[in-house]
């Protein structure tokens, strides 16, 4: 039980994929990695993009100042182009954690030998 919350702890806390790996399932937990990865590029990328564009279309020769950042980041989280990786990854990310847990309670040694 105590590998199930660990397996858990690391994919729904430090990142998605690595209670796979500390369960030893490398091949699942090497594609979750990767493709958590793959998607925090894009995130990075599109988020990036969006924000500089809007800045430097609309407010440009004004300073950022807490406001216009609010304004920013409620379109950057608006527009479909940040939001789809976004979900993915949140997606991504809960299955994690899910797989990873219940996939430590499936294996667990001591279980087994009770069965």
């Amino acid at each position: 039980m105590r590998q199930a919350i660990i397996a858990f702890l690391l994919s729904a806390f430090v990142f998605p994929g690595l209670g796979q790996l500390y369960k030893q399932d490398r091949k699942k937990g090497i594609i979750l990695v990767l493709l958590a990865n793959l998607l925090l590029g894009v995130l990075l990328l599109a988020g990036l993009a969006l924000f500089s564009r809007g800045y430097y279309e609309y407010f440009y020769p004004k300073p950022l100042t807490g406001v216009i950042l609010k304004e920013l980041l409620r379109d950057l989280l608006a527009n479909p182009i940040f939001f789809l990786p976004l979900s993915l990854l949140a997606g991504l990310w809960g299955f994690a954690a899910l797989d990873a847990a219940r996939s430590a309670r499936r294996r667990a040694p001591g279980e087994a030998a009770k069965e």
